[in-house]
Parts: C-alpha cells; sequence; structure tokens
C-alpha cells in the first residue's frame, strides 16, 4: 500500500455533509513529507478541486535522499468524478501508476458512479520475479475507489461523529478489491513541530482493510507470505485536523513501523483557494 494512501492523501455510507450546495468551490493544495530518523525520506503531494457537483484529485508520490537506496518508489494517481445524489463524492474515472521497486503498474478505471461497477479497465503489470498477480473477475470489479474514498471522509463535517463507531466500504484499486475499516475513537493534542504547519487538538482513526479479491503472491515455494503493500491490509493510525478555511478534518499525521524504527509522515505545506475568500497559506520554514 503506498505511503499517501496510508497518510492522506492518501481519502461511506450517505454522508450527512451539509447537502452538495453547501460545498464551496475550493482547489486545496497539500504536501506532506515523511521522515525516517532526521531524514526526509518521501515526498507527497496533492491537488483537490472540488465543488457542489463535481472533484478532481491528483497527487504525487516518491521516494528521496536516503531511502533511494533501497529501490525506486513513485506513484502517481487521479480521480474525477461528480456530486453523486445520495450526497456523496462518486468517481467516473481513477487512475494511478508507478512502481515499487521492479514491481510497475498502471491502472486505468472507468465507473458507473450509480452502482460503482467498473465498466473499463484498462491494465499493464510489470511483476517482480517469483510473484504473480491474482485477477480481480468482473463480477468483483466494484467499489469506490481509494482517492474518492478519503475525499469524502474529508469533507464530512459530522467527522467525528459517523466515524467513532465502525465505518466499512468497499475499495477497488485497480490491482485488488478491499474492505475498508475506519474506527476514529479517539482524540490525541499534536504539539508544535517544525517539520508541520499543523498544532492542536486531533482525532485519531485506526485504519484497517481486508484483502476480498486479486493481489500479488510469492510463487517461491521457500517464502512465507507476508501481509505487503500492494494488499492495502495492514493496520494504520492516521490523525486528523481542522485547518483554516476548509470545513472539514484533513489527514495531518500518521507514522507507522518499518523494521528499523517509524516512519512519520507530516503536513508541511497547505493552501487553499477559494473563490469567496483570499487565499489562506501555510509554509513549513524547516530545512532538511
Amino acid at each position: 500500500m503506498n505511503i499517501f494512501i496510508r497518510a492522506a492523501f492518501i481519502f461511506g455510507l450517505c454522508f450527512s455533509i451539509a447537502n452538495a450546495q453547501n460545498i464551496p468551490s475550493q482547489k486545496i493544495n497539500l504536501k506532506y513529507k515523511a521522515y525516517w530518523g532526521g531524514f526526509v525520506v518521501a515526498e507527497i503531494e496533492s491537488e483537490t478541486t472540488l465543488d457542489h457537483s463535481s472533484y478532481k484529485i491528483k497527487a504525487n508520490y516518491s521516494v528521496k535522499g536516503i531511502a533511494s537506496i533501497i529501490g525506486k518508489m513513485e506513484n502517481s494517481t487521479m480521480a474525477r468524478g461528480i456530486m453523486h445524489r445520495t450526497g456523496e463524492y462518486r468517481p467516473e474515472y481513477y487512475e494511478s501508476r508507478g512502481n515499487f521497486g521492479k514491481f510497475n503498474y498502471v491502472n486505468q478505471v472507468t465507473f458507473n458512479p450509480d452502482n460503482l461497477m467498473v465498466t473499463d479497465h484498462v491494465q499493464d503489470l510489470e511483476l517482480r520475479e517469483k510473484t504473480e498477480y491474482i485477477p480481480v473477475s468482473k463480477l468483483d470489479r466494484h467499489g469506490i475507489d481509494p482517492m474518492t474514498l478519503y475525499l469524502n471522509m474529508i469533507v464530512n463535517r459530522n467527522f467525528e461523529r459517523d466515524y467513532k463507531n465502525e465505518f466499512r466500504r468497499r475499495q477497488f484499486g485497480g490491482i485488488f478489491v478491499s474492505r475498508q475499516s475506519f474506527i476514529c475513537d479517539e482524540k490525541d493534542d499534536l504539539d508544535k513541530t517544525g517539520r508541520s504547519v499543523f498544532k492542536g487538538e486531533t482525532v485519531v482513526c485506526k485504519i484497517d482493510g481486508e484483502l476480498l479479491a486479486g493481489g500479488i503472491r510469492s510463487t517461491d515455494p521457500k517464502k512465507k507470505r507476508r501481509r505487503g503493500r500492494e494488499d492495502d491490509d495492514q493496520d494504520s493510525r492516521l490523525w486528523f485536523g481542522k485547518m483554516d478555511g476548509f470545513g472539514g478534518m484533513l489527514p495531518v499525521y500518521t507514522e507507522f513501523p518499518i523494521g528499523w524504527g517509524k516512519v512519520r509522515i507530516y503536513l508541511s505545506e497547505f493552501n487553499i483557494e477559494d473563490v469567496t475568500t483570499p487565499v489562506i497559506t501555510a509554509t513549513n520554514q524547516n530545512v532538511d
């Protein structure tokens, strides 16, 4: 599972977000930096444009610095769709392309927003040695895409109420199908740090996933299968907080172990443009 999905950008039910007509036309730009020890090991950038009828999300993730020694990893993802009559954003098109080392992938998915069935799927995979892809059957190709799932979370003005108890949603990510679950029943105060533009109260969500179909598996009989990034089935905790100018909750911090300590990801830049208000900007001045 790539870091953007874990961290942010990383984004149900027919949410009771203030109705479609109450969502302002905005462009939200977010940048995250991932740290391992004192080193920046990855950067994540996203741009979300939304209004009361449609949305488009673009995000990029790439490994930086010392982490590049381990292997080249990068991802570019895009989703666009409509505000559905149910009161949630739903995808019409989703695209993800990139690589994890020697595993290269391209997925281009077209959805029917009314029933979230996949109507067209173009896929190109270049697998690592001694691995194989488990194809997703046509009957299993349905669900919301990962980016739109998180978008509906962050624009939900009743975030704390709606996610206090476990919430589950089927997700189609091109390579796999999973059932994502969220429980946001903790609160935490984040202290000021030079790595982040956020300080204050957060809601902490435990995010997990159950693999339903698809994925990548090893063909090496000597290698035991491990829960991997491609399956999107690892426990994660994500801290959500409020930033001036945005009515919902944004991912502001996350952390996870990698075997040699923890990777910590911070919201390092925030910029929001609203047609009715001035531009609001926050930039992390820390130089690494």
